[in-house]
């Protein structure tokens, strides 16, 4: 086993933080989310490979995966003082809360095709159903990873049986097949992901695009698949944030275009590279990580 200094870093937050949905361990033949196996180690799928992780204090230990991946997969080297230091200047007593209560917390760098099988399978859906879902996904389509599945290719997932389909945890059935819809557009078209433009509003607007893909889902593929930290996802936990701290007037509950890119464009305007960062704080306020649940 190989083992590197993570520094301010908290494992099991970072895998619970809602940013991600296949880490956890295998009981049988199902898949238990949100929790390490009986040695204390995290099997998870990212960029293609599994991963076999535990922390203890701060060094993390790598079981399973390349070693040489792990600082960037985790922001290992992003200086969450910066963070820290930019929420004191604006005095953002929510956010300094937030960077205290949920310290270690780091934003993931994953890959974004995995990103978007995931968060298709999230609209009104429990992060327990979503991670059943991807795991029910890899393994009835994905390569034997050693240890866990892997996620489909776009190839394999354009393949889809219907009855596959319809087993997925979701809350609308049509949101399944959109997600082999989705699988075969970007079969078809190798560079879909070189071919994304650089301006924010822009790459959203292309993600968007695809069948079954709004806002939130490309946001989320954008910061946690690209590492694009102009990203920010609002959901209602951060429209319920947004009002209370911030004081976002907004009517009914209901998340228009508008109110959308207003919340995100206060928050890229506060933090601009940070704000994916400052999101995924925020958001465990309103959502506690599984880690951190008592």
């Amino acid at each position: 086993m190989n083992r590197i200094r993570a520094g301010e870093f908290a494992l099991g937050l970072t895998l619970t933080s809602g940013q991600t949905f296949y880490w956890g361990h295998l009981e049988g033949e199902e898949f238990v989310f949100g929790k390490p196996d009986g040695e204390g180690f995290w099997w998870g799928v990212a960029r293609r490979r599994v991963w076999r992780l535990k922390q203890e204090g701060e060094d993390l230990v790598v079981g399973k995966g390349d070693i040489r991946e792990v600082r960037s997969l985790f922001s290992l080297g992003v200086d969450l003082e910066r963070l820290r230091a930019k929420a004191e200047e604006l005095g953002d007593g929510p956010l300094l809360k937030a960077l205290k209560e949920y310290r270690g917390l780091r934003i993931m760098r994953q890959d974004p095709w995995e990103m978007l099988v995931s968060f298709m399978l999230s609209p009104q859906n429990r992060v327990e159903s979503i991670a059943r879902g991807t795991y029910l996904l890899a393994k009835g389509l994905g390569e034997d990873g050693g240890g866990l599945p892997l996620y489909p290719t776009p190839e394999r997932l354009a393949e889809a049986p219907d009855g596959l389909l319809r087993s997925l945890p979701v809350r609308y059935e049509v949101q399944a097949f959109r997600l082999r819809e989705v699988a075969r557009i970007i079969r078809d078209n190798p560079g879909f992901w070189e071919g994304m433009p650089q301006d924010y509003y822009a790459r959203r607007r292309y993600l968007t695009r695809l069948p079954g893909v709004g806002n939130k889902i490309a946001d989320c593929v954008l910061a946690y698949g690209l590492g694009d930290g102009r990203a920010v996802p609002v959901d209602t936990h951060i429209l319920k944030i947004s009002r209370k701290f911030y004081g976002f007037e907004v009517k009914g509950k209901s998340l228009t275009e508008r109110v959308y890119n207003a919340i995100g464009d206060f928050y890229r305007e506060r933090y601009g590279d940070m704000a994916a960062l400052a999101q995924l704080y925020l958001y465990a306020l309103s959502r506690r990580p599984n880690a951190a649940r008592g």
